[in-house]
């Protein structure tokens, strides 16, 4: 197949170079800056670039690598150019606001949302990483394509090396990426907001580490990934205020049976879950 990357920052530049490094299929590149597009090409990221025009109706998988907000208006811009019959998905870590406006529109190619399960805390074509997607999972959120089109994509992501693949509806995409991903980005960056976090060095170990890392953030797309799942993720953020405002009580109470209880209930699930 000819497969499409178009934006090659982290996830784009990403995917392009998993495709190339365990797939035998055709990589087309495209990024706004012309430099970053050469890069690529010179090495070896992708097999061709050129301007969209050119590339769009020749691609049987188009997959578009842009901020939230971006995404929806060029899928409508290029609806002409797209090639009959082919897949066009995204790889968005929000998936109810781009899936069901798009679901509404009458395309000759069947647009399926994606997220491939991944990232690094950079950005950018230079962080971009062969192995970025190994052992993670690539969910699948169609809403009016047919199975056949959803199998392809997921065979796609299994041949790329992906260890999982899940087909669900975008909104229970979007409260569970609200629970594993969001929720624990503004619990990391409340947490260094601290006036006590510049005093850490001597004084932190593997729990400062683990609890911080995913503070560094890029805050222009994490943002617009917030105010678009803010539903799912407002409840996520109610539960875990409900949670910590049991913990201060119980600490405030010198209430070990409480204290206990709610570490031990903790420590249950996270045995159980993993």
């Amino acid at each position: 197949m000819k497969i499409l990357i178009c934006g090659l920052g982290l996830i784009g530049a990403s995917l392009a170079k998993t495709l190339k490094k365990n797939t035998a299929h055709y990589v087309m590149g495209w990024n706004r800056t012309e430099a970053v597009m050469k890069k690529a090409l010179a090495e070896g990221a992708v097999d061709e670039i050129g301007e969209l025009s050119d590339l769009i109706p020749k691609a049987d998988i188009t997959i578009v690598n842009f901020y939230t907000e971006a995404i929806v208006p060029f899928v409508l811009e290029h609806r002409n150019e797209f090639k009959e019959g082919s897949i066009v998905t995204d790889s968005c870590g929000i998936k109810t606001k781009i899936c069901r406006t798009l679901e509404k529109e009458d395309f000759p190619f069947y647009f399926i949302g994606a997220h491939p399960m991944a990232g690094r805390e950079v950005s950018g074509y230079d962080n971009s990483l062969a192995t970025l997607f190994d052992k993670a999972s690539f969910i699948c959120t169609p809403t009016n394509a047919p199975k056949a089109q959803v199998d392809t994509l997921t065979e796609l992501a299994k041949e790329m090396g992906f260890a999982r693949t899940v087909v669900t509806t975008p909104e229970h995409h979007d409260e569970m990426i609200a629970f594993t991903s969001q929720i624990a980005h503004v619990l990391a960056c409340s947490y260094v907001l601290s006036p006590l976090a510049p005093q850490h060095p001597g004084f932190s170990a593997g729990s400062y580490r683990d609890v911080s890392r995913v503070a560094r953030i890029n805050g222009e797309m994490w943002s617009e990934l917030f105010v678009a799942n803010k539903e799912p993720l407002i409840r996520e953020i109610d539960d875990l205020v409900s949670n910590l405002e049991k913990f201060r009580q119980g600490i405030e109470a010198e209430d070990f049976e409480t204290l206990e209880s709610l570490m031990a209930q903790a420590n249950k699930i996270k045995e159980e879950i993993g």
